[in-house]
C-alpha cells in the first residue's frame, strides 16, 4: 500500500505558494486599515494606560496627555501587573492584553496600528498551519482536504476581518485549533498518555485566560471525547463488546478541570466577570431567553453566509443535498461498492467517524451557544464566531468529499469523479468569497476615517470642547 504520509513536491510547492499569497493578502488588508473600532482603542488603552484620565467638567487636557494613554512610555515597559489589574476592572481575561503590552513595550513612546496588526499577522500564520494540520488529520492525510480547506480559509472576508481587528479573537481561534489538533492526533493514534493530558490542561489554561468563550468550545469538545471514552468498544468492529474506559474518562476530565482551576486561581477576577459583570449577566439573560433563539440564529447565519462563505452558503447546501440524494439512489442500484465503503460498513459508527464527529460537535455547539449569548453589534458581531470558521471550512470540505465518494457519474472512474466534484464545489465557494472581498466583506478597516485623521492632524493645535454623557465616562478610551 502506498505510504500516504509522503506528499509529492508539487503539493508542498502549491501549499507554500498558497500560504504566501494569503499572507500577502492579509498584509494588504492591514495596509488598508485607517481607523479603529472603539473596542480596539480599548485594547491599546487597557494594555498601556498611563494616567487613567477621565472626563471632567471644565478640565483641559493636552493632546500629549491623551496620546500617552494609548502607548507605553519610556521607562514604563513590561508593567504586566498593571495590565492584569486593568483587565480586572473590565470583563475580559488578560492574556491577549499582556501580549499586546509586550509588543508595545518594544517600541516605547510610539502608537502604531502595526503593534496590534503585527501580532495578528503572526497569529494568522500559526493558525493557518494549525488548520492545515487539522485538515491533514481529519481528511486522513488527503492533500485535497488540506489545500481546499486552506484555500477557503484564506479567501474568507470573515477571517481577514479578524486579522485587521486588534482584539483577542484571532488568538482565541488559535487556541481552539491547537486544542482540536491535539485531540485529533490522540484520536487518530488512540493513545492517551501523559503528554496528551498535560497539553490539554495547558491549552485549557491559556484558552480560558484569552476569552471566556473558550469554555463553550471546551464544554462540547470535552463532552464529545468523554462520550467516546464511555461508549468505547473492545474492538473497532461493530460486534465488539461495550466497555467504558473509566480511567481515560477520569484522567481527561481531571486534566481539563485542573486547567480551569489553575486559570481561576491565576485570575480570580474571572468569577466576577462571568457571574456578576455586565457582559456575563447579559449573556446569561440572552441564553435563557427562548424568544430570541430564531432571530439570533438567523442573524449569525446571515453573517456566516455573507462574510465566511461569500453569500454562497445556500448554493453550497443545495449542492450537498443533491450529492447526498444522488449517492443514496446510486448506492441502492450498485451491486458492488467501493472498497473503503465496504470496510466502513463493518465498523463501529463513532469509531469510524471519530475524527470528524469530535470537531463537528464542538463547532456546532460553539456556534449555537455564541449565537445565543453574543453581543448583537451589527456586522461587528462577526468577530465572536471567527474562531471556529477555520474548522467549519475543513468540515465543509470533508462533507463534500464524503458525499462525492459515493458517486460514479456517467461511467467516470470514482476517483476522478470525486476529485472533479470536490474541486468544482470548493472553487465555486472560493469565487464567491473573492467576489465578496472585492465588494467590501472585510470589516474593521474604517477607510472613511482617513479624512477625519487628516483634518485632525491639520488642526492639532486647536482646542476642542467635548460634550460627554456622564453615565458613560467609563468609556474614556472611546472619548479620547
Amino acid at each position: 500500500m502506498r505510504n500516504q504520509r509522503t506528499y509529492p513536491i508539487h503539493f508542498w510547492a502549491l501549499f507554500w505558494l498558497l500560504f504566501l499569497l494569503q499572507m500577502a493578502a492579509a498584509f494588504w488588508f492591514c495596509l488598508q486599515k485607517e481607523g479603529f473600532h472603539y473596542d480596539e482603542y480599548y485594547s491599546y488603552y487597557s494594555s498601556n494606560v498611563t494616567y487613567g484620565l477621565g472626563p471632567g467638567d471644565g478640565e483641559w487636557k493636552t493632546g500629549a496627555q491623551i496620546r500617552d494613554e494609548f502607548m507605553v512610555l519610556p521607562g514604563q515597559q513590561f508593567r504586566f501587573a498593571d495590565v492584569v489589574r486593568m483587565q480586572s476592572y473590565d470583563v475580559h481575561p488578560p492574556l491577549y492584553y499582556l501580549l499586546l503590552h509586550t509588543i508595545c513595550s518594544l517600541t516605547p513612546g510610539v502608537f502604531s496600528k502595526w503593534s496590534g496588526l503585527g501580532l495578528n499577522l503572526a497569529l494568522f500564520a500559526v493558525s493557518y498551519l494549525l488548520l492545515a494540520w487539522a485538515a491533514w488529520m481529519m481528511g486522513k492525510r488527503k492533500k485535497e482536504t488540506v489545500l481546499a480547506a486552506c484555500l477557503l480559509y484564506g479567501c474568507s472576508g470573515a477571517v481577514y476581518s479578524g486579522v485587521v481587528l486588534v482584539r483577542m479573537y484571532l488568538l482565541l481561534g488559535l487556541w481552539i485549533l491547537l486544542f482540536t489538533c491535539l485531540h485529533l492526533r490522540a484520536l487518530e493514534k488512540r493513545k492517551w498518555g501523559p503528554g496528551f493530558y498535560l497539553s490539554a490542561m495547558a491549552v485549557t489554561y491559556v484558552g480560558f485566560l484569552t476569552h471566556y468563550y473558550f469554555v463553550v468550545y471546551l464544554f462540547f469538545a470535552g463532552a464529545a471525547l468523554e462520550c467516546y471514552f464511555f461508549f468505547q468498544r473492545e474492538a473497532s468492529q461493530g460486534g465488539g463488546r461495550w466497555r467504558p474506559k473509566w480511567r481515560e474518562c477520569f484522567l481527561y476530565g481531571f486534566s481539563l478541570g485542573m486547567g480551569m482551576l489553575l486559570a481561576v486561581c491565576s485570575y480570580p477576577a474571572c468569577l466576577g466577570h462571568i457571574f456578576r459583570g455586565y457582559r456575563g449577566v447579559e449573556a446569561m439573560g440572552a441564553f435563557f431567553d427562548l424568544n430570541n433563539t430564531a432571530g439570533r440564529l438567523s442573524f449569525f447565519l446571515h453573517l456566516l453566509n455573507r462574510y465566511a462563505f461569500g453569500s454562497m452558503l445556500p448554493i453550497l447546501i443545495l449542492l450537498l443535498f443533491l450529492l447526498g440524494l444522488t449517492g443514496v439512489a446510486l448506492n441502492k442500484r450498485r451491486k458492488t461498492d467501493n472498497e473503503h465503503i465496504v470496510a466502513e460498513k463493518d465498523s463501529y459508527f463513532w469509531e469510524r467517524h471519530r475524527l470528524r464527529l469530535f470537531p463537528a460537535i464542538a463547532v456546532v455547539g460553539y456556534f449555537a451557544v455564541v449565537a445565543k449569548t453574543a453581543l448583537l453589534a451589527a456586522e461587528s458581531a462577526n468577530r465572536y464566531q471567527i474562531p471556529v470558521y477555520g474548522l467549519l471550512f475543513v468540515l465543509t470540505v470533508e462533507l463534500t468529499l464524503s458525499l462525492a465518494r459515493r458517486l460514479c457519474l456517467f461511467g467516470i472512474e470514482p476517483g476522478k469523479a470525486l476529485l472533479f466534484l470536490t474541486r468544482a464545489t470548493v472553487l465555486l465557494v472560493a469565487i464567491g468569497q473573492l467576489v465578496g472581498l472585492c465588494r467590501g466583506n472585510v470589516l474593521f478597516l474604517y477607510r472613511e476615517d482617513r479624512e477625519n485623521i487628516i483634518f485632525a492632524k491639520q488642526n492639532q493645535e486647536e482646542a476642542v470642547m467635548y460634550y460627554y454623557n456622564p453615565d458613560l465616562r467609563w468609556m474614556v478610551w472611546d472619548d479620547s
